[in-house]
């Protein structure tokens, strides 16, 4: 239902607490994202050593947490500077 119609037809829109949640922005530090992918990383080389077929996700999972880590770094540098 839209907000539009609901004004329409005379009734008020509330708007519940966990709207102004999905506004706000991350605030785990960089280094959090780094150590995740460095543990991945290494249980995706420890899982890949054993043939194990999860050894595929962690290798995949690495480089993307990697990148959050770049990411985080790079807003954390922008605020400061």
């Amino acid at each position: 239902m839209s907000v539009q119609f609901l004004k329409s037809a005379g009734l008020s829109v509330m708007t519940s607490h966990t709207d102004s949640i999905l506004n706000r922005t991350s605030k785990i530090p960089w280094y959090v994202y780094f150590l995740g992918s460095s543990i991945y990383t290494a249980l995706g080389g420890w899982l890949a050593a054993e043939s194990s077929p999860l050894a595929i996700i962690c290798l995949i999972s690495a480089p993307i947490g990697f990148f959050y880590a770049w990411e985080a770094w790079e807003k954390e540098k922008r605020g400061k500077g």
